[in-house]
C-alpha cells in the first residue's frame, strides 16, 4: 500500500514537474536557512557548558555605588578568593584569572626568534579542578603550583617547539623571565568564553603574595558545593565585604557586593563592561526568528501551489471515490507528496549548507564545522523537524482537496468557485509582509552603522597606529619619539594607558569642602601632553598639559587633570569655576587645569560618562602616532624600521584606532551581514511562489486570454489582467509590514544612546523595490501567456 503510495506521488510530481521544482527549491532554500542558523544559535548556546562544572562554576563580579553612582564590572580584587574560601563552606574551590597582556602583549623568545602573545593568563594552581580543559600531558594537579611555570596549547607548542616534546622546556618571557612549560593542552574550543594560549602560574605574580581589596584587576571563579545555596553565599559574602571596606565605605549608600554570575549566563546574558569578547541573547532571538521566517515563507509557497492545484486534482479526487477511494487514503496520498517533497528539499538543503558554510563562517566569525551536519543527533532532529514541516504544510492541501464531492467535481462546478483564494491572498500577504519587514531592518540596521562610521566622537580616530609601550620601551621612548618625528612620518607621538576606544578605568572623585564632600565615579585614563593635540581633541577652557605637570608628579607627587564636560556637569561646576578647583580621584590630588570638550570613550549603546585625563607616568601602557595623510604603506615600513632599530627586543606589530573602533561594533556588523543575506533570500523564495501562482493563474485563464485576444485585447492588457491582483496583494503587505517593521526597528535602536532616526527612505525604497521586484517576477510569465496565438489557446480548449 505504502509503496503504491509512493509511486502515485511519483508520478503527480513528475507530471508537474515546474511545481515540483518550486517547492522543492523554496523549501531547500529555507530548510538550509535554517540549518546554518540552527547550528550557529546552538553552537552561541553551547558556550562554557563542555565543563564537566559548568552548573556549580559562577564568576564574581564586582557591583559597586559611590555618590549615588552605580557601576558594574567582571573584575574582582586578589583578596575575595581565599576570604570566601576560607570563611564559608558553599565554596568547593575556586581560581583567580589575570591577563596583564592584553593591556601590553607580552613578548616571548625562543632561540632567537621574538613572538608577540596577547593571551598569557594567570591562573591559580586550581585552573584544571575548576575547568575542563585536559592535560595532554603533565599533572593537572601540580602543573601551576610553581612559580615562572606556564602550560601551553597544542597550537602554540608546535608554534615555539615544533614537534619536540615541551614537558621541561623554557620560554624567555619579557626579556626578564623564564617560564618552564609543565603541561600541554588541547587548543580552546571556539564555545569557550576563556581563550587562552599560555596559562602562567599565578604564584609568578607579585599580586599573589598580598591580599588587597580595594583594587580591583583580577576574574574570580568559584565552584559551588553540591547542595549550597548561591544566594546564601552572596549573602554571606556581602557581609564580609562590608566588613572589610568598613573604613573606605563612609557616605550613606555607598556599598561594594560582588554578585555571583552563572558562567553559562556570561557570553549571552552579561549586562556590565566585560574584557572578553561577549555576545547577546538578543541576537539569538534575532536570527531564531529569521530562520523560522525564512521557513515559514517556503511552506507558505507549498501551501499556495497546492491549493492553487486543487482545481487541476479535483477531477482526479472526483474519479477516486466513484471507484472507491475513502477520504482517509486521498489523505495520505496527498501527504505523502508533501513528505517526498519535503525530504528531496531536506536533502538540498544539507548539500547547499555544507557548500554555503564557509561564507556564512565568514559573516558570524565562528569557525563552525560541517561535521556537525553529519551528526546522527543532528540527522535525526532535522528529519523529524521536516516530516513536521511536510505534515503541516500538507495537511491543509490535502484536506481540502480530499474534501471535494465527486459530484460537484465532475460537473465542473469546483472550477468556478471561490473556495481557498482567501487563503492563497492571505499567504501572499504574509510573505510579501514578512520580506518587507526583514529588507527594512536590514536598511536601518546598515543605516546605524553607517551613523557610527561617520558619527563625530570628539577626537579623530584617522591615521593613528596603536604600538604596545612596555618597560624597556618606555626607557628609550624620548629617542623613539624624537626619530618617528624626525622621519616626516607623523605629526603628533603620544603616551597613554589605553586608546580612547578603550578607556575602561574606573576612579572614585572627590572635591574636598563642595557638595558635602559627597564624591562621584568616573572613569579616568593617564595620558601624556601630546595625547591632546594627537587626537585632535577640544579644550573648551583652561589649557593642555605641560612637562612641568609631570615634574610636579614626580617631584611632589601632585597631579595635574583635564575633566570632560559630562564630569563638571555632574559635580555641578562651570568650565571657568572649574578651572583651578582641587580634587581627589583615589587618593590622587591635584588641581584641575582644563577642561575637554566631551568624546566618545566606550561605544554609541552608552552615553557620555565623567571622564577625566591625568598625569602619572608610571601607568603608560599605549603609544599613539598620528600618521600625516598619504599613503600608510611606506610610514609603516620607515615606523618599522625605527622601532626594529631602537626597540629590537619586540616584534613590529600595530594596529589602527580606527580599525579597533570598527571592532567595537562586529556583533551589528554581523546582523547587518546576516540579516540583508536573508532578506534577499525570503525575497527570492517568495518570488518563487508568486512565479509559481502567476504561472498557474495564467494557465487558468488561457481560454479567457484567447478570447480577450480575439476581441481585440492588447497584450498590455493581458499582462495587466493577470498581475493586477498579485500587485494588489503585494501593496497589503507593504501597507502591513512597513508599521512593523518601523516598531521593531525603534525597539532596536532604543539600545543605543546615540542613534540614526529610521527616517522615511528606508521604507520607501523596500516598499518600491518588493513592488517592482514582485511585479517584475509576475510580468515575466504574464508576458509569455500574453504572447500565445490565441487560435492555438482556442483549439485547444
Amino acid at each position: 500500500m505504502i509503496k503504491n503510495y509512493l509511486l502515485i506521488a511519483f508520478r503527480s510530481l513528475q507530471k508537474h514537474i515546474s511545481y515540483a521544482a518550486i517547492n522543492v527549491v523554496g523549501l531547500s532554500i529555507g530548510l538550509a536557512t535554517c540549518l546554518l542558523l540552527i547550528t550557529w544559535i546552538s553552537h552561541e548556546l553551547s558556550y562554557d557548558t563542555f565543563h564537566e562544572k559548568a552548573s556549580r562554576i559562577y564568576r564574581a563580579s564586582l557591583e559597586y555605588s559611590f555618590g549615588g553612582q552605580t557601576a558594574r564590572t567582571a573584575i574582582s580584587p586578589t583578596a575575595l578568593l581565599p576570604a570566601v574560601q576560607k570563611n564559608f563552606a558553599e565554596v568547593e574551590t575556586g581560581v583567580r584569572l589575570y591577563n596583564p597582556s592584553a593591556w601590553t602583549p607580552y613578548v616571548l623568545q625562543k632561540d632567537d626568534k621574538l613572538f608577540q602573545e596577547g593571551r598569557f593568563y594567570f591562573a591559580d594552581s586550581t585552573f584544571f579542578d575548576v575547568f575542563t580543559f585536559p592535560l595532554l600531558k603533565g599533572s593537572a594537579k601540580d602543573a601551576l603550583t610553581q612559580p615562572n611555570s606556564v602550560v601551553l596549547t597544542r597550537s602554540m607548542a608546535k608554534k615555539y617547539f615544533g614537534s619536540e616534546d615541551v614537558i621541561g622546556k623554557t620560554i624567555m618571557v619579557n626579556n626578564k623571565q623564564e617560564y618552564t612549560v609543565t603541561g600541554l593542552t588541547e587548543d580552546v574550543p571556539s564555545n569557550s568564553l576563556l581563550q587562552y594560549d599560555f596559562i602562567g602560574s599565578f604564584s609568578s605574580l607579585n599580586a599573589s603574595k598580598e591580599q588587597i581589596w580595594w583594587s580591583a584587576n583580577y576574574e574570580t571563579y568559584i565552584v559551588l558545593a553540591p547542595g549550597a545555596s548561591i544566594t546564601t553565599l552572596f549573602e554571606k559574602t556581602s557581609a564580609l565585604v562590608k566588613k572589610e571596606l568598613a573604613g573606605e565605605l563612609t557616605n550613606p549608600g555607598d556599598y561594594v557586593v560582588y554578585n555571583y554570575i552563572p558562567l553559562t549566563d556570561i557570553y549571552l546574558r552579561s549586562d556590565m563592561s566585560e574584557n572578553k569578547a561577549v555576545s547577546d541573547i538578543q541576537y539569538i532571538y534575532i536570527f531564531g526568528a529569521i530562520a523560522m521566517l525564512v521557513l515559514i515563507i517556503a511552506c507558505i509557497n507549498y501551501i499556495n501551489l497546492a491549493t492553487a492545484r486543487a482545481a487541476d486534482r479535483a477531477r482526479e479526487v472526483g474519479i477516486r471515490k466513484v471507484v472507491g477511494a475513502l477520504r482517509p487514503q486521498l489523505f495520505i496520498q496527498f501527504i505523502s507528496e508533501s513528505v517526498i517533497v519535503t525530504y528531496m528539499a531536506l536533502l538540498m538543503a544539507f548539500l547547499l549548507a555544507k557548500v554555503a558554510l564557509p561564507f556564512f563562517n565568514e559573516m558570524t566569525a565562528q569557525p563552525l564545522d560541517s561535521s556537525h551536519f553529519i551528526n546522527p543527533v543532528f540527522i535525526i532532529t532535522a528529519i523529524a523537524g521536516a516530516t513536521v514541516i511536510a505534515l503541516v504544510a500538507g495537511a491543509y492541501p490535502a484536506f481540502a482537496i480530499t474534501a471535494f464531492k465527486p459530484v460537484s467535481v465532475l460537473k465542473g462546478n469546483f472550477k468556478t468557485s471561490g473556495k481557498g483564494i482567501w487563503l492563497r491572498k492571505s499567504l501572499v500577504v504574509v510573505q510579501f509582509g514578512i520580506s518587507i519587514v526583514l529588507t527594512i531592518s536590514t536598511m536601518v540596521v546598515i543605516k546605524q552603522l553607517s551613523f557610527i562610521q561617520h558619527k563625530k566622537l570628539g577626537y579623530d580616530k584617522e591615521n593613528t597606529v596603536i604600538l604596545p609601550l612596555d618597560g624597556q620601551t618606555a626607557k628609550v621612548y624620548e629617542q623613539l619619539k624624537n626619530e618617528i618625528l624626525r622621519s616626516g612620518i607623523a605629526t603628533h607621538v603620544a603616551r597613554a594607558i589605553e586608546s580612547p576606544t578603550h578607556i575602561n578605568g574606573t576612579y572614585s572623585l572627590n572635591i574636598p569642602g563642595f557638595s558635602n564632600n559627597v564624591g562621584i565615579m568616573v572613569t579616568a585614563n593617564a595620558v601624556d601632553p601630546d595625547f591632546i593635540p594627537a587626537l585632535g581633541m577640544e579644550l573648551i577652557t583652561g589649557r593642555n598639559f605641560t612637562e612641568n605637570d609631570y615634574i610636579k608628579m614626580r617631584k611632589d607627587t601632585v597631579c595635574s587633570f583635564v575633566l570632560n564636560e559630562s564630569t563638571i556637569k555632574e559635580v555641578g561646576l562651570s568650565p571657568e569655576q572649574a578651572i583651578g578647583t582641587f580634587i581627589n580621584m583615589h587618593n590622587r590630588k591635584g588641581e584641575i587645569v582644563g577642561v575637554v570638550k566631551d568624546f566618545h570613550f566606550n561605544t554609541l549603546q552608552q552615553k557620555i560618562s565623567p571622564l577625566i585625563l591625568f598625569t602619572e607616568e608610571q601607568q603608560f601602557h599605549t603609544i599613539l602616532i598620528k600618521l600625516k595623510k598619504g599613503d600608510p604603506r611606506e610610514a609603516l615600513a620607515t615606523l618599522k624600521s625605527i622601532c626594529n632599530n631602537i626597540t629590537p627586543h619586540r616584534p613590529f606589530e600595530y594596529t589602527f584606532l580606527d580599525q579597533e573602533y570598527t571592532a567595537m561594533y562586529r556583533n551589528e556588523e554581523r546582523m547587518s551581514q546576516i540579516s540583508s543575506t536573508f532578506a534577499t533570500l525570503t525575497i527570492i523564495i517568495a518570488c518563487l511562489g508568486l512565479f509559481g501562482l502567476v504561472s498557474f493563474s495564467a494557465s487558468q485563464k488561457t481560454k479567457e486570454i484567447g478570447i480577450r485576444k480575439v476581441m481585440g485585447a492588447s497584450a498590455a492588457s493581458v499582462v495587466l489582467l493577470i498581475t493586477k491582483d498579485f500587485t494588489r496583494l503585494v501593496i497589503l503587505s507593504i501597507v502591513i509590514g512597513i508599521p512593523a517593521a518601523y516598531w521593531i526597528m525603534s525597539q532596536w535602536l532604543n539600545g543605543f544612546a546615540y542613534k540614526t532616526d529610521i527616517g522615511i527612505w528606508p521604507m520607501v525604497l523596500a516598499g518600491i523595490s518588493s513592488l517592482l521586484i514582485a511585479f517584475g517576477t509576475a510580468s515575466f510569465q504574464a508576458i509569455k501567456a500574453a504572447l500565445v496565438n490565441p487560435v492555438d489557446t482556442l483549439r485547444n480548449e
